[in-house]
């Protein structure tokens, strides 16, 4: 069975991450698409759960039913396993291997005999019902169809055969690939192709969030003191400080065209998303408070965005 240490280090570099989010959040964009909006299906009578936001919108907060009991978990695509935080002991979760394995699990309108989830120990257990007790990672979701509607505040998980044709058709897709746990999507940015930056639901407030070097060529902009924005902020006990700055052009996501994103790296972290994952950064949610998200995690995965009038 594959062990989580690696996962659990990453997750210990996206924590450090969120806590500058607050800040952040405030400062990014959300920019239409630049093609007009299309009329979509609504996801009115489908089985889905209603997720809520934290107070900044930098975290999704899912319900998830673990053996009939309801906890409320933070919703973390950039994270490749579900976790558990603290020391939990529950009636009918059982130890197997690394991980707890833990039976009759519902979640987004879908029912599971029974799931992993690896303990957190580092992180503190929840203090009261409404706290988030956990993570739902991609690991979840892979080998179904994934959607959030986030002018409805909906997740919705399908076995592929049931997912709507009018929400295929719907779409707007790109290609995007699974690789190392977490999905990679396929896009442009300034004209440049972008190839290793992964979706991460856990990095909610942000546009884009990227190692240094890929920050001056996506904004033109030459050192730190040539910034839009600086704050500091406190992690572990040290201070990061971030800068942003719109991008230079535009991102294009399939036919999707944002109009210069903002762009944000940790100077304390200038490389860090490289050497830890091999990748060039993340995609939160900040541009997609409008539409809904897809993702189609079969053998071939896919980005779906669909753009909806109400």
């Amino acid at each position: 069975m594959r062990r989580p240490a690696a996962a659990l280090l990453l997750l210990s570099v996206l924590c450090s991450l969120r806590l500058i989010q607050q800040i952040t959040g405030e400062m990014q964009p959300t920019p239409a698409p630049v093609q007009p909006r299309r009329r979509v299906t609504t996801t009115d009578g489908l089985s889905c759960s209603r997720f809520e936001w934290n107070s900044t919108k930098d975290v999704m907060r899912v319900p998830i039913s673990l053996n009939g009991k309801r906890y409320w978990y933070q919703l973390d695509t950039g994270a490749d396993m579900v976790l558990v935080y603290g020391s939990p002991k529950h009636e009918g979760w059982s130890p197997q291997g690394e991980a707890l394995r833990i039976p009759n699990v519902r979640f987004a309108g879908m029912s599971f005999p029974a799931i992993l989830a690896y303990p957190m120990e580092s992180m503190p257990d929840a203090p009261s019902p409404e706290a988030l007790h956990g993570s739902v990672g991609l690991d979840a979701l892979v080998g179904h169809i994934f959607m959030m509607d986030f002018p409805k505040r909906r997740i919705c998980l399908f076995d592929r055969p049931e997912f709507p044709e009018s929400f295929n058709r719907a779409a707007d897709w790109s290609s995007a690939e699974i690789r190392d746990g977490k999905l990679f999507l396929t896009m442009e940015l300034n004209g440049r192709k972008l190839d290793a930056i992964f979706y991460d639901t856990g990095s909610s407030a942000d546009a884009l969030l990227v190692d240094f070097g890929v920050w001056k060529q996506a904004t033109g902009r030459s050192d730190t003191k040539d910034t839009a924005t600086k704050a500091t902020a406190q992690s572990w006990g040290q201070d990061l400080q971030f800068i942003g700055a719109p991008a230079s052009g535009d991102l294009k996501l399939g036919n999707h065209v944002y109009r210069k994103p903002f762009v944000s790296t940790i100077l304390a972290q200038p490389d860090s998303f490289r050497t830890k994952n091999g990748a060039q950064g993340l995609l939160g949610n900040a541009l997609f408070h409008d539409s809904i998200i897809i993702l189609d995690l079969g053998s071939h995965p896919q980005f779906g965005i669909i753009d909806d009038s109400r």
